[in-house]
């Protein structure tokens, strides 16, 4: 135990050497491969817990199609006549759900530490990474950029921690529990759940727009606190209060949309079957059957969902990559000392 510790300590990341533009010019804007390229490194920084926070991600989206199989057997047991059941008859199924439902729930709360502790370190790199290359400026704006805008950055290589995962292994394992136990119903599977996937994703451009006026009403915050300026502050806080409040909505609706239109395609899909125009849903559907489907597109709306809030969370934060990784290219309003 004692010889695993060292690997999680910290090894300091290099300084990035500051880049000014010669006197009388601009600098180059670095291309989205580039950015890409540096936050990759940056996230590379500590294997480790990089390994450690994935591990779980990848486990619990593989292991969660059980609790299908789980339901299909229960039901079938129940689907077979009327007959009573004894105590000792359930009880026998009970280890088989405590050891889903604890597997699943331990694997959260490692996730949940883990993502903790590199996100925190992200979050110092960061920063360092930040003020070597800060160049001069407000001071208001620079604590702005060391907050706010960090942690916007950060948000970002959450991704590759935690949605990307629940999205690669998740849908591939619900679809093939699915196939196993029903793959009668797939179709009426897909067709239900991809739809509020699609309906959510319309809000991306102005997510984003709301998102990056945000960060520079934040600056400007900042940097009326820095000057003492209490009109030009309450002025400011005015206007970061009410996008915030369009922000919200925007990104809210975006994704309660896709909980509404959820059920709303489900009952879309049964009308479509029961009319005969597309028969989606075999008739009739045994009780094992709808414990399956059901369950498998409960699952299957998690990862989607994800996509979703992955999609958002892209919109929200990317305005502060070049902010923070790129100051010199990106100048801020003129902030007067």
């Amino acid at each position: 135990m004692t010889a695993a510790i060292p690997m999680l300590e910290h090894v300091p990341t290099p300084p990035v050497p500051r880049m000014p533009a010669a006197a009388g010019s601009q600098p180059s804007r670095s291309s989205l491969p580039d950015l890409l390229r540096d936050m990759l490194r940056m996230m590379l920084a500590h294997p480790w817990l990089l390994a450690l926070t994935i591990l779980p991600n990848i486990i619990s989206p593989a292991l969660a199609p059980v609790q299908a199989w789980l339901a299909s057997e229960v039901l079938q047991e129940v689907a077979k006549g009327s007959r009573a059941f004894a105590l000792n008859e359930l009880l026998g199924y009970v280890p088989y759900a405590v050891a889903v439902f604890l597997g699943l729930a331990l694997l959260t709360i490692v996730e949940k530490v883990f993502n903790r502790m590199y996100d925190d370190r992200l979050l110092i790199d960061t920063q360092r990474r930040w003020f070597e290359i800060r160049g001069d400026g407000c001071a208001g704006e620079h604590v702005a950029k060391a907050t706010n805008d960090c942690k916007n950055v950060v948000k970002l290589f959450d991704l590759a921690q935690k949605e990307i995962w629940v999205i690669l292994i998740g849908v591939p394992a619900v679809l093939i529990w699915q196939v196993k136990l029903s793959p009668e119903l797939l179709p009426a599977l897909v067709v239900t759940a991809f739809t509020p996937f699609l309906a959510s994703l319309v809000f991306g451009q102005l997510i984003q727009r709301l998102s990056h006026r945000g960060v520079l009403l934040m600056a400007q915050v900042s940097s009326a606190v820095a000057q003492g300026d209490r009109q030009r502050l309450h002025v400011q806080q005015e206007k970061l209060y009410r996008n915030r409040i369009r922000f919200e909505i925007t990104k809210q609706f975006s994704e309660v949309i896709s909980e509404f239109a959820f059920w709303v395609s489900l009952v879309v899909v049964l009308l479509l079957a029961w009319s005969g125009v597309w028969r989606l849903l075999p008739d009739p559907l045994t009780a094992a059957e709808i414990g399956v489907f059901l369950v498998n597109l409960k699952l299957l709306t998690k990862p989607l969902n994800a996509v979703t809030k992955m999609h958002n969370k892209i919109r929200e934060s990317w305005p502060s990559v070049r902010r923070v990784l790129r100051p010199y290219e990106l100048p801020d309003a003129e902030c007067k000392p």
